[in-house]
């Protein structure tokens, strides 16, 4: 062989070598720090992680935001740009609208029921039906915490009626909705601009995780938390369908067992964190107040409005079905 034919072979070898370990990268992108320790997606991010390592796949953590918003995160895994999203439940809403299900108030008994209804019925192969068509597969949910409660900056919270002269800030038009039903008012507020709603008055405060306030230093002017298990504090885990639908059977394979061992990371890690909460809370000044008995079944009866609000009717039934299914 010729030092040139030599040369165009060495050239194509590390083309195709280039290309092979492009095609095996993993980007991992979310809207949080990259610290399992503080960080319950970061926590699902090093489980997926772990999983793979030892394989053809190589992972790439991006945190903080550093591939853009949600939205762009978002296109770009329908793009097939980015091959993983640890994303918040409404950016999929607009192709999906059955995944609002998973955000509905007192609909589910415990965290526990909404892992066997999303694991053991088809509702979650019912929500990936439009985002299929779209490059989008929902493939799990992450838990930022415990479930969500209620934050404020005014007073303690046991009764639908504690909630009457307080104003809590909305993530959108549904939970804005929730929050009028319960007798309080709302604002639409973004995430970034909480804070400052709070301490200037727009708000009183937000439905959240307990862990939310703490990881975000609102404590500081959120003096007050009731646990009233409201729902999951879930976000959602997507993946291109492009990127996977060309896998070999052996790496879907891969995938899978690195996205449950990834699930499996992020729910360890909310059971060894929700011990602490409480006394976490009041370390830092916060007062701790239950739902006084009767108030929080009182809640889900007018959420139920909500709820047809939120869905269609079949959609609703579908939710109502797959609830079912799992607590016979």
């Amino acid at each position: 062989m010729s030092f040139l034919s030599r040369t165009l072979a060495a050239t194509a070898l590390a083309l195709i070598t280039t290309a092979a370990a492009q095609a095996a990268e993993v980007k991992i992108a979310m809207n949080g720090v990259d610290d399992p320790a503080s960080n319950a997606e970061a926590a699902f991010a090093h489980g997926f992680a772990d999983a793979l390592k030892g394989s053809d796949f190589a992972v790439s953590i991006f945190p903080s935001g550093t591939l853009g918003s949600e939205k762009e995160r978002y296109d770009q895994v329908a793009q097939g740009l980015v091959e993983v999203n640890l994303a918040t439940a409404s950016t999929s809403y607009g192709m999906s609208p059955l995944v609002k299900g998973v955000a509905l108030p007192f609909f589910f008994a415990s965290t526990d029921q909404f892992d066997a209804i999303t694991r053991d019925t088809d509702i979650l192969e019912k929500m990936n039906e439009p985002l299929l068509e779209n490059g989008v597969r929902l493939v799990g949910f992450n838990y930022i915490g415990g479930s969500i409660g209620i934050h404020n900056a005014k007073h303690p919270v046991a009764t639908v009626d504690d909630m009457k002269d307080l104003r809590f800030r909305a993530l959108n038009a549904e939970q804005l909705d929730f929050i009028q039903t319960l007798g309080a008012t709302g604002t639409i507020v973004a995430w970034a601009e909480v804070a400052n709603a709070i301490q200037t008055g727009v708000a009183d405060g937000y439905f959240n995780a307990p862990n939310s306030a703490i990881r975000t230093g609102h404590t500081d002017f959120l003096k007050f938390y009731t646990p009233a298990d409201i729902s999951p504090s879930t976000r959602i885990v997507l993946i291109s369908e492009d990127w996977y639908a060309a896998l070999s059977d052996a790496e879907k394979a891969q995938i899978d067992a690195a996205i449950a061992a990834g699930i499996a990371a992020n729910r360890a890690w909310v059971a060894d964190w929700l011990p602490a909460v409480r006394a976490k809370h009041e370390s830092l000044g916060v007062t701790y107040t239950e739902l006084a008995p009767g108030e929080r079944d009182k809640m889900a009866e007018l959420s139920k409005e909500v709820w047809a609000k939120t869905l269609s009717p079949d959609e609703l039934q579908a939710w109502i079905d797959a609830r079912a299914a799992v607590t016979k």
